[in-house]
C-alpha cells in the first residue's frame, strides 16, 4: 500500500509505468474517470503488487518505501538479496503484511445520499449507527423511515445500531433531557421503547447521544446509562455512546459537564470520542480536527478509559470558508474530500497539506473574486488519524458521517485492517 501525492506533470499513465500496474487498475481503485484532473497535491492511492520489478538504482530501502514494507520484511521474503546483488529487471517477492483488528462503526441518516455512500464503506465496516430516533419528554420515539436501509445493511453484514438522541426541532435539548434522566418512569419507557423497535427492525445495539445536558444532569446521566446498559445485556445488545471531546474532567461548559468519561467507560462497551468540529461552519477557517488538539482528547480519555473500550471520532467533510471570515457572518459550506479535490483542479488551486495540523488546504478565488480557504481530508490526514489510533491501542473509530462520500478511502481502510 502506497499513498502517493500528485505532482506537476502527472498523469495515470506516468503514475502506472512507476507502479508498474495498469492505468485501469488504478483509476478504478481511486474512483477516477477520464473526465478527472489530476489536481497537484491531491493524494492516491496504490495498491500493493503481488511482485515488484527492479529498476536500475533501487534500493531496498526505495523499493521498501514505495510499496509500504521495511527492509526486513523484504529480505525475508526473498532471502539472500541485498543491495549489492539488487539488479535492474530481478523479480520480487512482495510480503504481505500483517493486519491489525479494528472496530468501525459510521453514523448514517436513511437519506439517498448516505445509503449510496454506505455501499462503498460497508466492506470497513463492523457497525452501521442509523441517526436518529429522537426522544421526546414522555419516553416516546419519532419514527425513522430506516426500513429500506437497514435490508442493505443487514446483507452486507454490517451490524446495525439504533441511534437515540434528545433532540427537539433540530437541536439538543436539555429540557428533553431533564426529563428523560429524572424521571425513572421515563427513563424505563425511553428503554423499554427502545427495546421494542430494536426487536422490531432487527437492531443489533443502541448508541445513545445525549448532548447538551448541563452539569446538573451528570449523575442523572450516569444512572441512567446503568440501567439501560443492564437492560440491554440482558438481551444481548451492546452499548455504545457517543461524548464530547474534554480534555480533563473539570472542563466547564453544558456539552462537557454531563458526560462523565470514567463512568461511560466503566458502564457502556464502547465509548465514541467526538474528535472534530475544531473547525466548523460557524466559525474561523482552521483544520476540522487538528492532530494536537485531538492528542489532547485522547491523553485525558485514556486515564480514564480502558482504550479497548475507545472508538476514536474521525471527520468525512471539510468545509469551504470565504474570506476574510467574519464572526457571525456567512458559514462555511461543508463538502467531501472528493468535492474538495474536484474543486481545487477546477479552479487550479495547488493542494497544500499541513504537518502541524495533519491537514491538507488550499485557497481559491471565486467567480466573484472573493478568496476562499477549504480545509478537508485526504489519505495522508487519514494515515495520521490511523496511526494515532495504532499508538494508542485503541479498539477503532467512529466517522461521522456517510452523508460524505469518500471511495477511496474505504479501499485503503480494508488494505491497512481486518474488519471486525
Amino acid at each position: 500500500m502506497q499513498i502517493h501525492v500528485v505532482k506537476k506533470g502527472d498523469s495515470l499513465w506516468k503514475l502506472s509505468q512507476y507502479y508498474r500496474l495498469p492505468w485501469q487498475e488504478l483509476a478504478a481503485v481511486n474512483r477516477l474517470t477520464a473526465k478527472d484532473i489530476l489536481s497537484v497535491g491531491q493524494t492516491l492511492f496504490i495498491p500493493t503488487p503481488f511482485t515488484y520489478t527492479v529498476r536500475p538504482g533501487d534500493t531496498l530501502k526505495e523499493i521498501g518505501d514505495l510499496i509500504g514494507v521495511s527492509v526486513a520484511q523484504l529480505q525475508q521474503a526473498n532471502p539472500g538479496v541485498t543491495d549489492v546483488n539488487l539488479v535492474a529487471g530481478k523479480q520480487l517477492n512482495v510480503p504481505e503484511r500483517t493486519k491489525k483488528d479494528i472496530t468501525t462503526n459510521a453514523f448514517a441518516e436513511p437519506v439517498p445520499k448516505a445509503k449510496e455512500n454506505f455501499d462503498a464503506a460497508a466492506k470497513g465496516l463492523s457497525y452501521l449507527t442509523m441517526f436518529s430516533y429522537e426522544v421526546n419528554e414522555k419516553g416516546e420515539l419519532k419514527p425513522l423511515d430506516d426500513t429500506e436501509f437497514l435490508k442493505d445493511v443487514k446483507n452486507k453484514n454490517v451490524k446495525p445500531l439504533m441511534s437515540i438522541t434528545n433532540i427537539k426541532d433540530g437541536e439538543f435539548s436539555e429540557e428533553v433531557g431533564t426529563a428523560i434522566l429524572t424521571n425513572k418512569e421515563i427513563t424505563n419507557k425511553v428503554i423499554d421503547n427502545s427495546l421494542a423497535m430494536m426487536k422490531q427492525k432487527g437492531y443489533q445495539g443502541i448508541s445513545v447521544d445525549f448532548e447538551f445536558l448541563g452539569k446538573k444532569n451528570k449523575e442523572a446521566y450516569n444512572q441512567f446509562l446503568r440501567t439501560l446498559t443492564g437492560k440491554m445485556h440482558q438481551q444481548n445488545y451492546i452499548v455504545m455512546t457517543a461524548v464530547a471531546p474534554k480534555i480533563s474532567a473539570t472542563q466547564i461548559g453544558e456539552w462537557y459537564e454531563s458526560h462523565d468519561y470514567k463512568a461511560h467507560g466503566q458502564i457502556v462497551d464502547y465509548v465514541i470520542l467526538m474528535t472534530y468540529e475544531w473547525g466548523y461552519s460557524g466559525g474561523p477557517p482552521m483544520a476540522v480536527s487538528p492532530i494536537a488538539s485531538v492528542k489532547k482528547v485522547l491523553d485525558y480519555a485514556v486515564s480514564e478509559i480502558d482504550p479497548n473500550k475507545i472508538l476514536m471520532g474521525i471527520n468525512l467533510y471539510g468545509y469551504d470558508w470565504t474570506l476574510p471570515y467574519k464572526p457571525g457572518g456567512e458559514f462555511a459550506k461543508a463538502l467531501n474530500p472528493v468535492q474538495a479535490t474536484q474543486l481545487a483542479g477546477k479552479r487550479q488551486a495547488a493542494i497544500k497539506y499541513s504537518r502541524k495540523d495533519e491537514a491538507p488546504y488550499f485557497r481559491y478565488w471565486d467567480k466573484n473574486k472573493k478568496e476562499h480557504i477549504v480545509w478537508f481530508e485526504d489519505l495522508r490526514s487519514m494515515k495520521a488519524k490511523f496511526d494515532v489510533v495504532d499508538q494508542y491501542g485503541f479498539a477503532g473509530v467512529s466517522f461521522w458521517n456517510l452523508s460524505f462520500g469518500y471511495p477511496v478511502f474505504w479501499n485503503y481502510l480494508v488494505d491497512r485492517y481486518d474488519i471486525k
